[in-house]
């Protein structure tokens, strides 16, 4: 699916998700009232964003230290390449670890970040070995122990025009 451009969306569509983002568990009824449409109309809309991409999920975000993952860390690599087929066996690889829940292809010094979380130092080690340390498309990495999480994953901002 194609996400809707943003020149696509009008003043509700613009204040429906401000409103989902915020909690996409609201009652469509709570929703509509706040967007001033009445309830099917309201429910219409939202199909049709989940529908054009412009949603792209609605998920429910577990802390990971409730599940037993308390280290978050921030690697960055470097690659000892910078082609296609470097880069694509190594999202595949990052893609099929659990341990990491995000990875970006970037710029700067560095070609990949990746967030990861671990069940304590040694099986940190144990992942950071397997992934970085003895992978042929690595040159080098550096690693970022997160202390404290300062702001989690806002909301986009939604534009008023």
């Amino acid at each position: 699916m194609f996400a809707m451009r943003n020149d696509a969306l009008d003043k509700f569509d613009l204040k429906l998700l401000e409103l989902m983002q915020q909690d996409a568990q609201r009652p469509v009824a709570a929703i509509a009232e706040a967007v001033g449409l009445s309830v099917p109309a309201c429910y219409r809309r939202m199909r049709r964003l989940r529908a054009s991409g412009a949603i792209e999920r609605e998920v429910a975000v577990v802390r990971p230290k409730t599940l037993g993952w308390p280290l978050s860390m921030i690697v960055l690599v470097t690659l000892e390449r910078e082609d296609t087929r470097t880069m694509d066996a190594m999202m595949a690889q990052l893609r099929a670890e659990p341990e990491v829940i995000e990875a970006w292809n970037v710029t700067g010094d560095f070609d990949v970040a990746v967030k990861m979380i671990a069940r304590d130092m040694e099986s940190y080690d144990d992942t950071v070995r397997r992934l970085f340390l003895v992978n042929e498309r690595v040159r080098t990495f550096q690693t970022l122990v997160v202390i404290r999480q300062l702001k989690d994953g806002s909301p986009i901002p939604v534009a008023a025009d």
